[in-house]
């Protein structure tokens, strides 16, 4: 079971119909939009909490605490994740942007918690 914490949550205006893709990650979208995030290396802001259904409703994004996630691949325990080409989250590379942990394993399309912490993932020295 995954669990949730809401600490800091934003709202954004959906960019288009996102009510498919809530516990995905986004990112922004013209003045205060957001939209679906691509690869790791684009700047991440965050998981969408809500369904927003048209371009311009409320997209809740959560920034700060533990949210829920949508899994790409298999991902262990406490692995950085970082989004995948639609969304979902996956491992994080070294030199890749990351915006969380995972506190679950999980597998593909699994929903798991995420504690949110955004940074990049360096070589260990």
């Amino acid at each position: 079971m995954s669990v949730e914490q809401r600490i800091y949550d934003i709202s954004l205006d959906a960019a288009r119909d996102l009510s498919d893709f809530q516990f995905h990650v986004m990112s922004g979208s013209g003045e205060f939009g957001c939209d679906l995030s691509g690869a790791a290396d684009e700047d991440s802001l965050g998981i969408l909490q809500n369904k927003p259904e048209a371009a311009g409703d409320s997209s809740e994004v959560r920034r700060v605490g533990i949210s829920k996630g949508v899994c790409g691949g298999i991902i262990p325990v406490w692995s950085r994740v970082t989004p995948d080409g639609n969304g979902h989250l996956v491992v994080a590379l070294t030199h890749e942007r990351y915006v969380g942990f995972a506190m679950q394993a999980g597998i593909e399309t699994r929903v798991i918690s995420i504690l949110m912490e955004f940074g990049d993932h360096e070589e260990p020295s």
